[in-house]
């Protein structure tokens, strides 16, 4: 690797496991790839581990670093995000009570105040600057940042700019405006979206610090960038400013993955991870978007996203067996047993020697580990319960099976434990078989411990009187066939989004697509067909993925490095930058007056078409400009014009990819 060559290096931080590639740019070729687990804890500590396994000769021939990264929505999830107080202006403090709206707010400390404009970008209300500053004066010790939503601001901006001056004058608090990262006129996603970004500011800074350091640490000198939640590449300096776009980074980064490696025009992108399945649809080289803005738990958003249905299964899920010898798969994610006993040979032998118990002391608990997350350990405090401590105390020494951990604490019942904080915060896992001890057991993997998977395997079945070839079939069978009702309601959706619900809800639907996947009727034949081939990508896709294919009688791909598309996906993508004009009718005295408003300024004319043609002209210009300023090689533009009610919005795109 002495010659100059153009290499660029792909990261991404999935759920389980860091993966990162080195790509030669030109020939599109992986040069080769590194995994590693993801440090939950710190995100750039697993990144750096992951740097540090690729073979890199030459520092100076890497041109441009891309990451994936699961922090944006990880954060929102587990409340790690930062606190930010919301500022309102104009919204009707009545419909917010009356339809309870302040429960899809991401903070409990927000505000309404006099202000904001009407649906023709009029004055409502003259805006109340006292009682913002007085606010802020009295709760500004309560916050890491704020933001500002007011009502119909993507027509008229001027009330939050005005209330960022306030806020300005009187702290020095970072502040969010709603109108720079949506024009959406749906105000209260405008207004989560907002919040949101605000409380994630600090968080992305200091990621993209860790990962500057992590890249300085390898002698690399390259521009970072970092993917969006549709895909497209940003800057790490526009990262940090609108850290709410990385939300669903990943899955967007898989579905570019299995494009890039596959080289597919059309399919449907299937990516089994540890903790989830994600499947993504591909139409003329394009992932398909989301006419809704992303959703990260109970927040709805009005970040553009990829379309993205997520499925809480995967290789790590935990299998449970009920007492009737019924099984289930997920949707809880533990550490699979081989995995634990490859970490901790103790454990191993704790397995091996079950074989060996009274039948009548032979527990499913004794199948069940759990242990301290040695990289969380320091967020344990002494303000945790008594039986908390007890826990804890006893698992410092290594894990211990759940039979054990209740006969030392003298109780009967994990409840008793009140343990569900610790596990939420991630300071105790748990370890269980999961399909990934499946499969190894059954000779479809070797990862981990494969004698510690087929002595588990067995002793949970001879504790049902179940037989493990039969038990590991049909428990893998059944994750095949989740995948597939997934597939099935997500392609049909596809078409008939608005009629259809998200999940296959009555008696006949439910028996059509068992009778198709199953093939069980003696009267009756179902089969589905999917009309586009299937890439399969992740580790355990060529089994999984495959299976899937076929029972939709679909082509299935398997492209190189599918274990690390998501790698690929994080430095494979374009650097789109979009700019938006809106068009809006303001009547005075009969007369019509055409407003164009394009980043917070406003023109107006006497002619529509005047004012269209200004519109769509300016934002073909500012659309190239700022892809260029962006990073993007030679952007091409386009538009489009849509239109909602009495408004016009031309929309212009500059696409490229990034300039190395």
């Amino acid at each position: 690797m002495s010659e100059v060559r153009d290499y660029v290096i792909g990261i991404d931080t999935g759920g389980t496991y860091t993966d990162a590639v080195l790509l030669d740019y030109n020939t599109r070729n992986v040069i080769e790839f590194s995994k590693t687990l993801t440090t939950h804890d710190n995100l750039a500590r697993g990144i750096t581990t992951a740097l540090k396994n690729l073979r890199i000769n030459n520092a100076d021939n890497i041109r441009l670093v891309g990451v994936s990264s699961t922090l944006a929505t990880n954060s929102i999830a587990e409340g790690k995000e930062r606190k930010a107080g919301l500022i309102l202006i104009g919204y009707d403090r009545d419909l917010i009570t009356t339809y309870d709206l302040a429960a899809k707010f991401p903070t409990r400390h927000w505000a309404n105040f006099k202000g904001g404009h009407t649906s023709q970008g009029l004055e409502q209300e003259s805006l109340d600057r006292r009682g913002i500053k007085q606010w802020v004066q009295r709760n500004a010790d309560k916050f890491d940042a704020l933001a500002i939503s007011a009502y119909f601001s993507p027509l008229n901006p001027l009330h939050e700019e005005q209330a960022l001056a306030v806020i300005r004058q009187t702290c020095t608090l970072p502040a969010v405006l709603g109108h720079h990262l949506s024009t959406r006129l749906d105000s209260i996603k405008r207004a989560t979206t907002a919040c949101l970004n605000a409380s994630l500011v600090a968080v992305m800074q200091e990621f993209i610090e860790a990962m500057r350091e992590a890249l300085v640490d390898r002698g690399i000198q390259a521009p970072l960038m970092v993917v969006k939640g549709d895909g497209s590449l940003i800057s790490d300096a526009e990262a940090i400013l609108r850290p709410v776009e990385t939300v669903l980074s990943g899955p967007a980064a898989s579905a570019i993955g299995g494009r890039f490696l596959s080289g597919s025009k059309n399919a449907l992108v299937v990516d089994v991870g540890g903790t989830t399945t994600d499947l993504a649809l591909i139409e003329g080289l394009k992932v398909t978007l989301s006419d809704e803005g992303a959703r990260v738990g109970m927040f709805e958003t009005a970040v553009k996203a990829a379309r993205i249905r997520t499925a809480a299964m995967g290789g790590d899920s935990r299998i449970v067996i009920d007492t009737d010898g019924d099984t289930r798969v997920g949707p809880e994610r533990v550490v699979p047993l081989s995995r634990l006993a490859a970490m901790f040979p103790r454990v191993k032998t704790e397995i091996a020697a079950l074989g060996k118990k009274r039948e009548l002391d032979r527990r499913i608990s004794d199948l069940e580990y759990w242990f301290l997350n040695r990289d969380n350990s320091s967020q344990l405090t002494t303000a945790d319960n008594t039986r908390s401590q007890q826990l804890t105390a006893i698992l410092r020494d290594g894990p211990l099976s759940l039979t054990v951990i209740l006969k030392k604490l003298n109780i009967y019942h994990p409840l008793q434990l009140g343990a569900d904080d610790l596990i939420r915060k991630g300071l105790i896992e748990k370890a269980t078989l999961t399909p990934t001890d499946l499969l190894h057991a059954t000779g479809g993997m070797d990862t981990w411990c494969t004698d510690t998977a087929r002595r588990a395997l067995a002793y949970a079945c001879k504790l049902f009187s179940l037989n493990p070839e039969s038990f590991a079939k049909q428990t893998l069978g059944q994750l095949v066939a989740a995948m597939v009702r997934e597939a099935v309601i997500f392609l049909v959706r596809r078409s008939d989004e608005g009629r259809l619900p998200g999940q296959i809800e009555d008696a006949w639907g439910r028996w059509f697509l068992n009778q198709a996947i199953g093939d069980s009727s003696p009267y009756l034949a179902v089969s589905l067909s999917s009309r586009f081939p299937i890439t399969g990508i992740g580790a355990p896709a060529e089994i999984f993925v495959k299976r899937m294919a076929d029972q939709l009688r679909a082509s299935f791909i398997l492209p190189d490095y599918a274990p690390v598309a998501n790698a690929v996906g994080a430095v494979a993508g374009s650097i789109i930058v979009e700019k938006e004009a809106i068009v809006y009718i303001r009547e005075k005295n009969g007369a019509k007056i055409y407003f164009v408003q394009i980043d917070g300024e406003n023109k107006s004319f006497t002619k529509e078409e005047s004012a269209c043609e200004y519109a769509i002209q300016t934002v073909l210009r500012l659309a190239k400009e700022g892809a260029v300023a962006a990073g993007a090689d030679e952007p091409q533009t386009m538009t489009e014009t849509r239109i909602e009610g009495h408004l016009k919005r031309h929309i212009a795109r500059g696409i490229g990819n990034p300039r190395l």
